[in-house]
Order: structure tokens, then sequence, then C-alpha cells
């Protein structure tokens, strides 16, 4: 299972441009073949892709696979395979063979001809026991967190130090400079951010009127936030769980406000209508909003739930499509009716 780290380490995106592809007898000096065996496989489909290129192919009956495209140049790429996912380096006109055994995928990776791919799993098993679910980076004390990422780098540089490909280990060495940067800067934004029981940040955007609206408008009652972009997959499947949970929840005292952190209006406007969203919906204007900073968001979706005085209940919520969201809003909503019949 990725952690959170391995996460933040991984800036490839998605895109949505596919090539299916079959087998063929190489015949261009620069198009590039891998091929492998995927043993307990989960599916048959086998997807090699970046923020540029897609390229899919189909496991025959003994699990086998073979992919070939055309690159122009040398790059990251993500092999995924059922639900989990592995960092390739392929350049034009790699012959690339590799073997998973899908019940312990990371562990048994093996790549033939790319030093690069090897290096890449080595290095993310070296970042799962270093950076388990038992250690919060961002929340540790500065001297654990330095103790500990030296020690990461030396793990890191130790098996860097044997790849040929000069110009791929420079890179990776950039990579640990601007992730130690880029760590040590959230872990500074952390420390601003306000705690359960504080009094909510407060923001305010416009909504898709174009009027001003702002959390401290909805005082007095329990306000559930989506921090959400059209961009975003997991966001966008949380979509027809929030509608639900906000048509079940429609006469009860709490407010789902929905805020944007899209840069294209067009594109958030046209989503609303596309998915008849409801609540109040807000736009941020892009990742950069106050908001993110405020709150300490690096990934999204993320939920908040505030009370009715505007204090922070979780800044880290439920999601809808989750078995706990609905108990915790209807314990809350119990409690503010109880105080208010003794009251």
């Amino acid at each position: 299972m990725k952690n959170l780290l391995f996460y933040i380490f991984c800036t490839l995106s998605l895109f949505s441009i596919f090539y299916f592809s079959t087998p063929v007898v190489h015949q261009s000096q620069n198009l590039t073949f891998i091929a492998g065996q995927i043993s307990n496989p989960v599916g048959d489909t086998i997807r090699v892709f970046n923020k540029t290129h897609s390229f899919i192919t189909n496991l025959n009956e003994k699990g086998r696979f073979e992919l070939h495209f055309n690159i122009d140049s040398a790059d990251y790429f993500t092999f995924f395979h059922g639900v989990e996912t592995t960092s390739m380096y392929i350049e034009p006109g790699d012959d690339i063979q590799l073997e998973i055994d899908t019940e312990y995928f990371d562990e048994t990776i093996k790549y033939m001809a790319s030093e690069e791919s090897s290096f890449l799993a080595r290095k993310y098993l070296i970042e799962e026991s270093f950076f388990d679910k038992s250690v919060d980076v961002f929340s540790i004390s500065d001297s654990d967190f330095m103790n500990l990422w030296s020690i990461y780098i030396d793990s890191v540089n130790f098996i860097l130090k044997d790849i040929s490909n000069k110009k791929f280990a420079k890179m990776e060495s950039n990579i640990l400079i601007s992730d130690e940067k880029m760590i040590l800067s959230r872990r500074e934004i952390l420390k601003n951010v306000p705690v359960v029981g504080d009094f909510a940040i407060d923001f305010k955007y416009l909504d898709v009127n174009g009027d001003s609206i702002a959390l401290s408008d909805f005082k007095n009652k329990y306000i559930y936030v989506d921090v959400w972009a059209t961009w975003c997959g997991p966001c966008v499947y949380q979509i027809p769980f929030l509608l639900n949970l906000e048509e079940e929840f429609r006469n009860e005292n709490i407010v789902f406000l929905s805020v944007s952190v899209d840069s294209d209006k067009n594109k958030w406007l046209s989503m609303i209508k596309e998915k008849n969203m409801t609540g109040v919906q807000l736009f941020a204007s892009g990742w950069e909003s106050k908001i993110m900073k405020d709150y300490g968001i690096f990934t999204i979706p993320r939920f908040m739930l505030f009370d009715t005085e505007g204090r922070i209940i979780n800044l880290n919520a439920p999601r809808p499509s989750s078995e706990e969201i609905r108990p915790l809003i209807d314990s809350l909503l119990s409690i503010k009716l109880f105080t208010g019949i003794n009251n």
C-alpha cells in the first residue's frame, strides 16, 4: 500500500490520451519495447503512463504482456496494474523485461535491462522502510526529522552511486534536494495551522452568482467543507456521495460548502452544471489560494468539519463515501439538539 510520503514524492500526473497496443516485431531504432510476466494478476490491463503519454495493453492467458511505443525523449513513467503502481524510467529504444507478483507487489519487482527502473524500485522500498505509517515527517521534531532524513539520504545515495547513467543520477540527486526543501517548507506551514478546538481561520470567495461568501457567514450551523478541483479524479469520485449526503441532511443544521481550487473558472462552472452540484459552491482561484496555506492542504480532496461556534472539529474529516461520516454528523446534530432541549 502506497503511503502518504510516496505520493508526495511522486510528481507524475495522469492524462487522458490512450494508445492501445499489440505485440509486434521491432522495426525502428527508437521503438521502445516493454514486456513482462505478472503473477497472480488482478484483471488483465497493463498501463504505462506519464503526464504526456499513456500506453495500454492486455495480459494473455499466461499472465504475459508486450507493449511497444515511440517516445521522443527519456522520462519518468508509472507502471499500473490492478490497484498498484510502480515508477519506471524509460528511454527511446529501451527493451525492458519485468516480473511482478501482485501478492507482494513492490517487493517482487524485477527489471531486466533498466538499471534506472531497478533503482526506482529499490528507492521506493527504502522510502517505505523509513517513512511507514508510524512516522509522520510533518509532526516529529526538527532534530528527529533531520536525523531520519540524513539516514534516508545516505541509503538512497548508496544505491545511486552504482548507476552508470550519470544524467539520471544527477536528476535523482536533484529530486532528493527538492524533496527536502518541500518537506521543510510544509513543516513550517503546518506549525501555523490551527488545531481541534481552535477558531477557524476565516476565508471568503465568490460563489457561482458572483456573490462574496465567507465561512463565518454560517455561524450557528455546522459546516462540512470540501476542498476540491475538477481535474482531481478522487475529488470527482466523491461528488455523488456528497450529493447524497447533502440531500440526507438537507433540513438539518449543517451547511455543505465546496471550495474549488481550480484555476479555470469555466471548467468549474461547467462541472457544477454537469453534475447538478448543490450546496454552497465557492471558487478559490487556484492551488496557491489562501485556504490551502492556512489549513496546510497539500493534497485534495480535503474535507473539514467546523462547529456552530466556528471552532474546528476535524481538519481531515471523513469523506462522503466513508462509513464514518453519517454517524459523525448525526452525533453532532444530536448533541446540539440535546443541549437545546435542556436550555
